[in-house]
């Protein structure tokens, strides 16, 4: 019996801790698509889908906006990378 209680009790404790790690995990991706929104705003490019970008297509307009200057050039390679 109390050892079943222990294993009860050890996957109650990894649950909580996955539910915890994806809950941050969602919180750290929702960070991402509002880094991105503002990004695409201030690149004067319609942020309507940006939940549809892959998050490659993420990753490299982060990349892109923390290298560069917000230029036409960056905002042509930002369309470029959401137009594929």
């Amino acid at each position: 019996m109390k050892r079943f209680i222990t294993a009860t009790a050890t996957a109650a404790v990894l649950s909580i801790s996955s539910f915890g790690a994806a809950f941050a995990a969602e919180q750290e991706m929702s960070m991402v698509v509002d880094t991105v929104t503002r990004l695409l705003v201030e690149l004067r490019i319609p942020s309507d889908h940006v939940d549809d970008l892959t998050i490659d297509q993420t990753r490299r307009i982060v990349q892109i906006a923390d290298s560069k200057e917000m230029g036409d050039a960056t905002r042509s390679q930002v369309l470029a990378i959401i137009n594929e």
